[in-house]
């Protein structure tokens, strides 16, 4: 039986449910579900992929370095570079943030459901893209894998840092890493 789902997941859960199905449905991330998907398009999917999880990605571990946290979060985005590299492209650097300032605890915990998340989501597109494209098809990044106990534990420190009065903060923190995401797909995906 798995532990039950702690209060600020769940309220996480459900205030970026529409941010979540919008990202799910973007045409960068839709076409790795197609069965007709292409190299060509998986490329493109990657190219896009790459500016969006690497904003976060670095956003989220300079913060909990700046914050002196003993979390640890898996990197993911030496793998989606070397998945790049095996197609025979480079990636574009992400642009520099303009400057967010620092988060805080809460702030973070949002971020960090978002980006853990999406590590969640990947295991199913890995599965797709070896059904699709065959094992050969370069798929490190999606294939991260997550231990059952870890999205539990993963919840539980989400709670520990945020506050009982701070949600808010937290919600906030996912809405502004799922617009950022999505607006780094709008500009880089191209079809």
């Amino acid at each position: 039986m798995s532990p039950p789902t702690p209060p600020l997941a769940r309220q996480l859960r459900d205030a970026t449910r529409d941010a979540h199905r919008a990202l799910d449905h973007h045409p960068a991330l839709q076409c790795l579900l197609a069965p007709t998907l292409t190299r060509e398009a998986y490329a493109a999917s990657l190219l896009a992929l790459y500016p969006a999880h690497a904003t976060l990605e670095n956003r989220v571990c300079q913060e909990i370095a700046r914050l002196g946290l003993r979390l640890r979060v898996p990197r993911r985005l030496s793998h989606l570079t070397d998945d790049l590299g095996i197609l025979g492209l480079t990636p574009e650097a992400p642009a520099s943030e303009t400057a967010h300032p620092p988060t805080s605890p809460a702030t973070l915990a949002g971020e960090l459901y978002v980006l853990e998340g999406s590590r969640l989501g990947g295991q199913m597109i890995a599965d797709r893209l070896r059904r699709t494209l065959g094992p050969g098809v370069p798929h490190a990044f999606f294939s991260l894998a997550m231990a059952p106990e870890e999205w539990p534990r993963r919840l539980a420190e989400l709670e520990a840092l945020c506050p009982p009065g701070q949600s808010d903060a937290a919600l906030a923190g996912a809405h502004e890493a799922f617009a950022r995401f999505h607006h780094q797909l709008d500009t880089h995906f191209r079809a």
